[in-house]
C-alpha cells in the first residue's frame, strides 16, 4: 500500500485521449502484472483530492499478493480525513490458531550445583579488560554462559492439565479460590490502542483490519 504518484487507465479508469499518462506508471503496471500482485483498489474511485482545485485521482493503491489476496474481505475508502488523501482500510480473513502456551521454568527443581560447575567448567579469564570492546564481549560471553547453564540444570514447568469447572483445564500451578467463595470472571480482552490495526476473531478466523 502506498501513495504512488502515479496515473494509470488500470487504476484511475477511463482517461480523455487528451490526459498524459507517464511512463513510470506503464512501468509500474507492468511490473504488478508480471509479478501477480493483485491491486484492491477498484478503478475510477478517487483517493486523492487536491486542495487546490484540481481533478480528483487515484494515486493511493492497496497491493496483496498470493496469500494475502486470497484472505482479502473488502477495501473501505473514507474521505474524510484531515489530508488530502483518503484513508484506505483492508479487512483480511486469517486463520486463527491458539498459541501454544509459554514454558516456564522451575526454579524450585534447579541443580544449583551443577550450574556453578557449568560456570567455573568455562574458566573464563576476566583480569585483562583494557578497552570498552573487551568490556562488553565479556558481558556477551557472561549472558550467554548464564543462559547454557540455565539450559542444562533448570527443568522446566510440566504442562500437565487438570480438569477444572465447566469442562475447561487449567495448568497445576494456577490458584483456585478458597472454599465458599466463587471464582472472579476473567477480565475481558484488552481493547486494541493501535488505530492501524485491528483483530476480532470468531469461527475460528480472524479478520485483521490493516489501514494506510
Amino acid at each position: 500500500m502506498g501513495d504512488l504518484n502515479a496515473h494509470q487507465p488500470w487504476w484511475q479508469g477511463p482517461v480523455p485521449h487528451t490526459a498524459h499518462t507517464s511512463s513510470a506508471s506503464h512501468a509500474i503496471a507492468h511490473w504488478l502484472e508480471h509479478n501477480n500482485i493483485h491491486l484492491q483498489n477498484k478503478p475510477a474511485i478517487p483517493t486523492h483530492h487536491p486542495r487546490n482545485g484540481s481533478n480528483p485521482s487515484t494515486i493511493d493503491l492497496f497491493l496483496t499478493h498470493r496469500e494475502t489476496t486470497r484472505s482479502a474481505l473488502s477495501l473501505a475508502i473514507d474521505d474524510d480525513t484531515t489530508s488530502d488523501h483518503s484513508s484506505l482500510t483492508l479487512t483480511l480473513s486469517l486463520p486463527y490458531t491458539t498459541p501454544p502456551p509459554k514454558p516456564y521454568r522451575c526454579w524450585a527443581k534447579a541443580d544449583w550445583n551443577s550450574f556453578g560447575s557449568h560456570i567455573q567448567a568455562t574458566r573464563m579469564n576476566l583480569s585483562d579488560l583494557q578497552s570498552p570492546e573487551a568490556t562488553l564481549r565479556a558481558v556477551s560471553n557472561i549472558t550467554l554462559l548464564i543462559h547454557q547453564a540455565t539450559e542444562a540444570t533448570v527443568p522446566y514447568k510440566s504442562q500437565r492439565k487438570v480438569e477444572a469447572a465447566g469442562g475447561t483445564t487449567a495448568s497445576h500451578w494456577q490458584k483456585k479460590p478458597p472454599k465458599g467463595q466463587t471464582e472472579e470472571p476473567a477480565l475481558p480482552p484488552p481493547t486494541p490502542t493501535d488505530e492501524t490495526a485491528n483483530t476480532n476473531v470468531a469461527n475460528g478466523r480472524q479478520w485483521y483490519t490493516m489501514q494506510k
